[in-house]
């Protein structure tokens, strides 16, 4: 995905759904229905840490951003949540990648906008 796309949160979900079967593509597991907006990243798809570290690279090589601020959705109240769904990931990307993003489409925000 270019700097230059439409973000919505069709077209997130559809790049999501994309990584997340790219990701579990080698697995040996038996997926009953396939990835959805309610599909959960632990419970459904036996996600541990390093996988969700390995999306995180992922959706930021696919999204052209770094740095998102990931800690607000993995964690609550001081720990580590005990499920994300592909909605909830979704919305937080929609949310927060217009922010993050850089290149020739969008000007960097100023530090002095902090």
């Amino acid at each position: 995905m270019t700097t230059t796309s439409i973000l919505t949160p069709k077209n997130i979900q559809e790049q999501l759904t994309m990584l997340l079967n790219d990701m579990i593509q080698g697995w040996d597991m038996d997926i009953l229905e396939p990835i959805g907006t309610d599909t959960r990243l632990i419970e459904d798809l036996n996600f541990e840490s390093v996988d969700l570290m390995q999306l995180i690279v992922a959706i930021e090589q696919t999204f052209g951003v770094r740095g998102l601020p990931y800690e607000q959705i993995l964690m609550q109240d001081g720990g580590y949540v005990t499920e994300i769904t592909v909605q909830q990931l979704t919305t937080f990307l929609y949310q927060l990648i217009p922010l993050h993003r850089s290149g020739p489409s969008q000007p960097s925000p100023s530090i002095a906008a902090h």
